[in-house]
Formats: structure tokens, C-alpha cells, sequence
């Protein structure tokens, strides 16, 4: 008889993992938010970085500015500036005056507000986790299906009424927790592609160090 109770409490869990793999109500808030980015063509955006650590009494972080167009963005702190040109990734470090660069391979993309609003729709499950604000906001995590990312979670807060993501949390297999906050958000039509190209000549002769 325990046996058959076991069976009948390992499927239902079984199912209910099954239609939270890809929750309705997550994908709705999803969609609403990358529909409302994806009209936009270009933008500026400040925000926030945490990185929390209990374990290792961590907390640490910075502000930065990011700019996109496209599949294309530069982030710019205060001590080094990274700019993909849609091949390939130019990393410039302020102190070192040194700039990397190497070519795109999506496997080792980082999550930024350049890909945020999109990374769902492909390797990730998804739940509708709460509302929170008196409505104000939409909680959804993000699981990852590849189970050797190095991440297990992120949490996405979006704004219920004109669907703008609020934040993101990126939860580590190690503990840390990394918390981007939008500080502000404006559309620009002043970004071209003309702002992504490498110029060598705005670097005050950095060494260059070509890895592709």
C-alpha cells in the first residue's frame, strides 16, 4: 500500500512540474514585456549591480550605463567599457589601458540588459511566482534546462502596468546572488551602428590584444 501511495504522490508531483515547465501565466507577462522592448530600436539605460554572498559575508557593486541597438550594446562603468559590434567583443579596462577582443560565441554570453528581455524563449522554464505591490509588480522565475549552467534561477520583477522590467535577480549554484536594478530607461534615436565600431584612435594608444 505504501508503495501505490508513493507512485499515485510521484505523479501528480511529476505533473505538476510538467505545467509549470512553461506556466501561461508567466508566458504572458514575458511576452507583454519583450513586445514592448522589441519595438523599441535603440535605448539608454542606467542601472544597478549587487553581488550578495552570505556565506561569505559578500556585498558589493557598482552602476552603469548600457546602450543598445539591436543585437548590438556597449556597457559603459566606471572601470571598463564592453562593446559588442554584432561579431565580435571589444573589452576595454580603464586602469590597464588594455582592450581585449574576441569573437562571439553565444555559449558564453552573459545575462545584461542586452538579452534579458528575450532569454526566456529559448532553454528556459518558466513559473508566475507572485504579485507583489498591491499589483503592481509581476514576480516570474526562470529555470534554466541546462542543468550545467552555473546559475539555477533568475527572477524577473515587471512592472504590471506598462510592462517594464524592474529588475532581475541571478541566483548562483555557489550562493552568490547577482540583483540588476533599471534605474532608467529612455529610448534614443541618437545610438547608430556608427557608435559600436572599434576605433582604435579613441583609445590613447591601448594595447590591443586580438584573441580571435
Amino acid at each position: 500500500m505504501k508503495s501505490i501511495q508513493f507512485l499515485i504522490i510521484l505523479s501528480i508531483a511529476a505533473l505538476t512540474h510538467a505545467v509549470a515547465q512553461k506556466d501561461p501565466a508567466a508566458k504572458q507577462v514575458l511576452d507583454a514585456m519583450s513586445d514592448k522592448y522589441q519595438k523599441i530600436p535603440a535605448f539608454r539605460a542606467e542601472f544597478s549591480y549587487t553581488m550578495e554572498d552570505d556565506g561569505d559575508d559578500i556585498d558589493e557593486g557598482f552602476k552603469g550605463t548600457i546602450l543598445v541597438r539591436g543585437e548590438k550594446y556597449k556597457l559603459i562603468m566606471d572601470e571598463q567599457e564592453v562593446t559588442f559590434d554584432g561579431t565580435d567583443i571589444y573589452t576595454y579596462l580603464k586602469e590597464e589601458n588594455e582592450m581585449t577582443i574576441s569573437s562571439f560565441d553565444p555559449e558564453e554570453e552573459e545575462i545584461s540588459l542586452s538579452n534579458i528581455f528575450d532569454i526566456y524563449k529559448t532553454g528556459y522554464k518558466y513559473v508566475y511566482t507572485e504579485s507583489k505591490n498591491n499589483g503592481a509588480i509581476d514576480v516570474v522565475d526562470l529555470v534554466p534546462e541546462d542543468r550545467e549552467k552555473e546559475y539555477f534561477k533568475i527572477r524577473m520583477e515587471i512592472a504590471s502596468g506598462d510592462k517594464s522590467l524592474q529588475s532581475f535577480k541571478v541566483f548562483d549554484k555557489s550562493g552568490s546572488r547577482y540583483l540588476y536594478k533599471v534605474l532608467s530607461f529612455k529610448e534614443d534615436a541618437s545610438i547608430t551602428d556608427k557608435m559600436f565600431v572599434f576605433d582604435k584612435a579613441k583609445y590613447n594608444g591601448a594595447e590591443v590584444i586580438d584573441f580571435r
